[in-house]
């Protein structure tokens, strides 16, 4: 994994375009519950991460990190935009 963090925009870096699309969900969902440890969300805010692949940069997914009412963090991995 490979993190981006600049103009608070994150990404991520995990899979390859060579990797079937179900091998880039389960990455993506892997490294979105490591991300889930340590991002610091805000209550009044949400965090997008984009996801992307190592090689040829192709858009897996967005990630969309918030705060539940209870003080945990939450995701939600939304597929409809990739461009592979």
């Amino acid at each position: 994994m490979k993190m981006n963090n600049s103009n608070q925009e994150l990404s991520i870096k995990c899979g390859k375009t060579t990797n079937s699309f179900k091998e880039l969900k389960l990455l993506c969902k892997k490294e979105a519950d490591k991300l889930l440890k340590t991002i610091d969300v805000s209550s009044q805010s949400t965090i997008s991460v984009a996801f992307w692949t190592v090689d040829i940069p192709e858009l897996i997914c967005i990630g969309n990190f918030s705060k539940e009412k209870d003080g945990g963090v939450r995701y939600d991995l939304d597929f409809s935009q990739t461009t592979l």
